[in-house]
């Protein structure tokens, strides 16, 4: 009799599960906090451009368009990023470029201003920067995930290693009871108070009434055996006397 595959498989069943639901909320943990992060940066880029547009506007209506291109080339002089300028004025546009390769219209997000003068002002972002970094973030997300799976995967198994040695070691006395036939094993107790200690006290209590049972049966049969013994030896003698003497039918019966 062997019961080693089942507590095996049931210990990889409760592994699993406590990996699956880590990993689960690991994984809300990670992509709230990609969404927050694109959210926030979002969020930045749209601050930056409407701050930016306000302030040239502002240019433009001090000194027109070379006064803000002024201020353009001022800013991206002591500023890292670029920002895509355009005016129209009176039907005749004006686009200060801040970058000398161009824009991708598909890449770039733009706030617009109309002036008292019907002059509109429109300032972009480019979102490739804020791409690259949330690819960058995506990659160490991706990283950290599979940490996650790993140590969700080793901590389920050593979790339900330990929860489940009690088990083990109760099925094991259980398995010697049966094949030795042997009612004085007990399995020890952890200390711990939990369901799996109440379980094997409560199992120790039972081979304890087993095998008050077992001497109690044991000793009556030592009686009935020891009260039939002088009877039978009785029985034996007159037998083996009646035997040895002359035959006799009526001394037989």
């Amino acid at each position: 009799m062997s019961s080693g595959p089942r507590p095996l498989f049931f210990g990889l069943r409760i592994g699993v599960w406590y990996a699956t639901l880590f990993v689960c909320g690991s994984l809300a943990i990670v992509f709230a906090t990609y969404y927050l992060t694109a959210v926030s940066l979002a969020q930045r880029d749209q601050q930056i451009i409407r701050g930016k547009l306000g302030d040239y506007a502002a240019a433009y209506v001090r000194g027109g368009a070379r006064v803000l291109a002024a201020t353009v080339r001022a800013e991206q002089q002591a500023a890292p990023e670029r920002l895509f300028v355009r005016v129209v004025d009176r039907g005749v546009e004006s686009v200060v470029l801040s970058n000398p390769e161009g824009w991708d219209p598909s890449k770039l997000e733009i706030a617009s201003a109309t002036l008292a003068d019907g002059t509109l002002v429109q300032v972009g972002k480019s979102t490739e920067a804020r791409e690259d970094l949330l690819a960058r973030f995506r990659a160490a997300l991706g990283l950290v995930t599979l940490l996650v799976v790993v140590v969700a995967l080793t901590g389920g198994w050593l979790a339900t290693q330990s929860a489940l040695a009690p088990i083990r070691r109760l099925t094991l006395a259980v398995q010697r009871i049966i094949r030795t036939g042997r009612t004085d094993a007990r399995v020890p107790l952890e200390g711990s108070g939990d369901a799996i200690d109440e379980l094997t006290a409560l199992f120790n209590t039972m081979l304890d009434k087993i095998e008050g049972l077992v001497t109690a049966m044991r000793g009556a049969l030592d009686n009935v055996s020891h009260d039939l013994r002088t009877p039978l030896t009785r029985l034996r003698g007159a037998a083996e006397m009646a035997l040895a003497g002359a035959p006799d039918p009526d001394r037989y019966r």
